[in-house]
């Protein structure tokens, strides 16, 4: 049954595998288009049209508004979005973001006292504020207006505030605008204040840092994130910002030939690693800077706490490996007092895609420890975080099916862990085999510039529009070896007719003792930068002996 009867039945004009590829997709003309003009009205979004009413009289009279932020990408960018859009639009605004190791995550006792100094006529959450029930009562308390923009799930009782703006509220599942980032969530909302206030099509409501969230938060790249995206990315390439420019330099990409992939691998985490070392105010303040120089200087100082955050990041991932290698558990639970609790998530990750199970990581400071969960598609640990949180085990928590975060006391630990463990059982009889699933066969002399380019058209791929992993059979590698630190990564070749293949299989440099024969090798297509043009290579995904062919 297609999905769009009118449009992708019809053939796209894309090379044979690519054509056949959209079609068990799925994939019409209007999803390869993804035009802006086709986002979702802004009003659709449930409380979008109160608060954007909220903001815009508090712009018009001239009360200041303060932006409250989460410290990772998603939230980072929202800030930086909301704080210019407002700006741009005449209203007097500050944000803050909370310090992750101070007051932790989402809206805490330091706002308030904040609020009130300040005089802030509102306050608007991004990317957080839907179980902050205490803390919006206590600003209501003082006469400060709340709106409450977010995307996680709420809890059984919602804050009392002025406006609540969450997808998760909606109840419906089907909707373009379902699974939007926080990022993505405050641009609906900022786009239906721009129209309130007559502002017409503003530079500064160009969703290009609205991308880097959506991308960095790994949400579904279909719908109306598809869109944002698509959009962004297009702004990204041919005007960047001043603090954007500069990081990209910093991360070594060409704003020119910029792809969701450098977003998420190579801007993104340096964005997120001031959240996660220092304090996230240092890239809010690079991503709203317009002076070249100070941009450059900013942009070089986030790199080198990257730097930093990468090797805290490899040191929790070594200790947490081995304090895990030998569980058996359906959830791997973890806890040490040598942990950074800004790198445990990127580490619980890793390792729940190793393990092929979620991970939950606990960094203790004192008797407080800061906790990150991470699942496995299949096995989300949302629901169990929830219930040891309704059992009283946890003092805070919060996050998706699939990530979460939390406090816990040290003295319910134990008790913690053996309830993750017991109800991951319970809820998860059966522990999942690692599955690879292969889009297609793709002949090698398909292998060209002109499926890459066509593929390219798909994306961007992410969550919700994987990138495709083709299976090729019976060809026989010619030459290989080990390359990279301790020849982790296996570089090879395979000869098909005139033509040479060449692939790269990150992670696979220990099974060189498998390629002396024929194989079947499952891989995606990339651009192989080191020889230019349309030279196309393999990112090997998997390789299997070749299965037997019937005659």
């Amino acid at each position: 049954m297609c999905k769009e009867e009118s449009s992708y039945c019809e053939p796209l004009g894309f090379p044979g595998p690519v054509e056949a590829l959209t079609r068990r997709r799925g994939f019409g003309s209007a999803f390869i288009r993804s035009d802006y003009g086709e986002l979702s009205p802004w009003d659709v979004l449930p409380g979008a049209d109160r608060a954007s009413s909220i903001l815009e009289k508090a712009i018009r009279n001239k009360e200041l508004i303060i932006v409250h932020g989460d410290f990772d990408a998603d939230g980072i960018t929202a800030t930086a979005t909301a704080i210019r859009v407002i700006k741009a639009l005449g209203g007097n605004a500050q944000y803050h973001v909370p310090c992750r190791f101070k007051e932790g995550y989402g809206l805490r006792e330091a706002i308030v006292k904040k609020c009130v100094e300040s005089a802030a006529g509102v306050l608007i959450t991004v990317d957080c504020g839907i179980t902050s029930i205490e803390e919006v009562a206590a600003l209501k308390n003082v006469g400060v207006k709340v709106v409450i923009t977010d995307h996680h799930k709420p809890l059984d009782i919602l804050p009392d505030a002025d406006a609540l703006v969450d997808p998760e509220l909606s109840g419906e599942n089907n909707t373009p605008w379902r699974h939007l980032s926080g990022a993505g969530v405050i641009h609906f909302v900022l786009r239906g204040l721009a129209e309130k206030m007559n502002a017409g099509e503003i530079p500064e409501l160009e969703p290009d840092l609205v991308s880097i969230g959506t991308i960095c938060d790994m949400v579904s790249l279909t719908g109306d994130n598809r869109i944002l995206v698509k959009r962004g990315l297009g702004v990204l390439r041919s005007n960047p910002s001043v603090g954007i420019q500069a990081l990209m330099r910093a991360s070594g990409v060409k704003h020119t030939e910029l792809t969701a992939k450098d977003i998420g691998f190579g801007l993104g985490p340096i964005i997120n690693s001031s959240g996660r070392i220092t304090h996230a105010d240092e890239a809010v303040n690079l991503l709203l800077e317009t002076e070249p120089g100070l941009a450059e200087e900013m942009a070089s100082s986030l790199e080198r706490v990257n730097k930093k955050r990468r090797n805290l990041d490899s040191t929790v991932f070594t200790q947490a490996s081995d304090l895990l290698k030998n569980t058996d558990a359906h959830v791997a639970v973890a806890a040490s007092d040598l942990w950074h609790p800004g790198v445990i998530g990127i580490s619980a990750s890793k390792l729940a895609r190793e393990l092929n199970r979620p991970v939950v990581l606990i960094a203790w400071d004192g008797d407080i420890g800061r906790g990150s969960a991470r699942g496995v598609p299949g096995m989300p640990v949302y629901p169990i975080l929830l219930a040891a949180m309704e059992k009283g085990l946890l003092l805070r928590f919060g996050g998706h099916d699939q990530a979460a975060g939390f406090s816990i006391g040290r003295s319910m630990y134990q008790e913690f862990k053996l309830f993750v463990e017991s109800r991951a059982e319970s809820l998860y009889r059966e522990m999942p085999v690692p599955i690879l699933y292969i889009d297609g066969g793709l002949a090698p002399e398909n292998c060209n510039g002109s499926v890459l380019h066509a593929l390219e058209e798909l994306g961007p791929f992410g969550e919700g529009n994987p990138e495709p992993v083709w299976i090729t059979r019976g060809v026989y590698p010619i030459s290989f070896r080990s390359v990279g630190q301790d020849g982790k990564h296996l570089q090879l070749s395979f000869q098909h007719e005139a033509d040479t293949l060449r692939g790269i299989g990150f992670g696979l440099g220990h099974r060189t003792s498998e390629l002396n024969r024929m194989l079947d090798i499952a891989f995606t297509l990339s651009a192989d930068s080191w020889r230019g043009g349309d030279t196309v290579q393999l990112v090997i995904k998997d390789i299997k002996p070749a299965a037997r062919r019937l005659n």
